[in-house]
């Protein structure tokens, strides 16, 4: 894996390899013998590199190290490059892979189907690199597999006194190399670097204490070690931590506030209600504070601040004997119960152009823990059920509203829509017969009449001929209504034939 791995970062000139291979042979003494191969970075067909390399033929990626014991049983790993004919050249990787254009990022060793970072050990400008390479953390849990597996191909062989392994002292070497990194030259190096800074490059929350010693200079500004930069911060801050500034202290230093600043700045930093609202902002460094001391709470009685609650900015905040319970609807519990207790003030936020206070929660004692605990489960079983019962009850009345719009809508259509559907067919009906006859009776003044001796038709009918006027109402009478007792629903009958259907409720 760590094998393909490398062959794909090599395929984009991405990364130099450096190959490792812990089998030893018979008959060697001081040395152990690994397989050697070297390749360069360019496509040119000789296959051989400079030693200092070049644009033309390029740079090696691969080459071998061999580990050199000494008589007093420490020893080394030597840069071997048998293609150029180099033995311990490891100073001229970085300058032929600059030659060749290529970065120096990552140099990684491979031994045992293992593998291990060795960049520090070809690289001598880190600061150059630090930034073009990935998350530490993320490459270090990526390796970590391959590089035990690479510690027991070079370790299992040889094992030195007072317990060091070949490869605890290869991890010593390498990390000597990067705390004596040489100093750069130019002052932006200093911007970032691990181990060293200029005061120029200090942020308005760093100060340098101690402020020495001094390394070097570098344009005439003193360099110093970056451990000797110090983070400050409010005494709120420090507070979230567990420590308190100690009496009588002046602050490192004094900030003043800006219109801007105060608009515009972090929710978390903004603790006008804690704080100095004023102009400047006061700023202290971690030697000028101590472990924040509470007083405990006596006699189940939560000690509270002069707002009569607690500042939780953390669990070191809590006084002694107090818990703090971050649920819901606590306060009625505890009222009930008759337990002290206080607000948990656990932050502020910025809103309306204003910082408010965030409650979460209550403090109290420890003792009242369960009890507070094992009522307030009660409280919420009651306060589920009743949101239950009232839901449901909800749901019902929607059900009610919306049948009894149905009920209602189909009412309207029956009356209004196939009542005067049936009037105007009545309507056009009496205007038919109306037109008919005064034809009739025009046509009868214009000839004579003609007989026809033909037999009367008698048609017998149940219903009774009635005949409708223009403007006619319709009379629902007791004695033609009808009631269906499944459905609970009453029809009322006109003598002209038109009924109407309704739900009685």
């Amino acid at each position: 894996m760590a094998l393909s791995t490398s062959a794909v970062e090599i395929a984009r000139n991405t990364m130099i390899s450096d190959v490792k291979d812990g089998q030893s042979t018979s008959n060697v003494s001081p040395f152990k013998k690994k397989k050697i191969k070297a390749e360069d970075c360019s496509t040119s067909s000789h296959g051989i590199s400079t030693a200092v390399g070049s644009r033309k033929v390029g740079a090696p990626l691969y080459w071998a190290e061999v580990y050199c014991s000494g008589e007093n049983l420490t020893g080394k790993w030597v840069h071997v490059d048998v293609v150029n004919a180099i033995i311990d050249g490891e100073q001229n990787v970085e300058a032929a892979a600059a030659a060749c254009k290529l970065p120096l990022r990552y140099v990684v060793a491979f031994a045992g189907n293992g593998a291990k970072d060795v960049t520090r050990r070809y690289c001598t400008k880190w600061y150059k690199i630090a930034s073009e390479r990935v998350n530490s953390i993320w490459w270090d849990k990526v390796l970590a597999p391959l590089k035990e597996l690479e510690s027991v191909a070079t370790s299992n062989v040889v094992h030195f006194a007072q317990g060091a392994t070949r490869s605890s002292l290869e991890d010593m070497e390498l990390e000597t190399r990067a705390l004596t990194e040489p100093l750069p030259t130019n002052q932006q190096a200093y911007r970032n670097h691990h181990l060293y800074i200029i005061e120029r490059w200090l942020n308005k929350y760093q100060i340098l204490y101690p402020k020495g010693p001094v390394l070097g200079f570098c344009s005439g500004h003193p360099v110093y070690p970056r451990s000797c930069v110090q983070t400050l911060q409010r005494k709120e801050r420090w507070l979230r931590e567990g420590l308190q500034v100690k009496a009588n202290e002046i602050p490192a230093k004094v900030l003043k506030r800006s219109g801007k600043q105060n608009k515009g700045q972090d929710v978390e930093d903004d603790d006008c209600g804690e704080g100095d609202c004023g102009g400047t902002l006061a700023l202290y460094g971690q030697w000028q504070t101590e472990q924040l001391f509470l007083p405990p709470a006596v006699n189940g009685i939560v000690p509270k601040n002069e707002r009569g609650q607690v500042d939780v900015w953390s669990e070191k905040c809590l006084p002694p004997g107090t818990v703090h319970l971050r649920l819901p609807r606590l306060v009625p519990v505890a009222k009930r119960l008759q337990i002290d207790f206080a607000p948990a003030m656990v932050g502020f936020e910025f809103r309306n152009g204003r910082s408010l206070p965030v409650y979460e929660g209550i403090v109290v004692c420890t003792e009242f823990k369960d009890a507070i605990l094992e009522a307030y489960a009660e409280e919420e079983v009651r306060r589920e059920a009743k949101e239950r019962r009232r839901t449901e009850a909800e749901a019902l009345s929607r059900w009610y509203q919306l049948l009894a719009s149905l009920i209602t809508r189909q009412r309207l259509h029956n009356c209004y829509v196939d009542g005067a559907s049936s009037q105007s067919a009545v309507n056009i009906a009496t205007s038919n017969d109306k037109s008919s006859l005064l034809a009739s009776g025009s046509e009868n003044t214009r000839s004579p009449p003609q007989y026809h001796q033909e037999k009367p038709q008698i048609t017998k009918s149940s219903s009774p001929s009635i005949v409708l006027a223009e403007n006619h109402e319709h009379v629902f009478l007791v004695e033609d209504q009808t009631v269906d007792e499944e459905s609970s629903t009453r029809t009322k009958r006109c003598r002209c034939g038109f009924s109407v259907q309704y739900e009685e409720l």
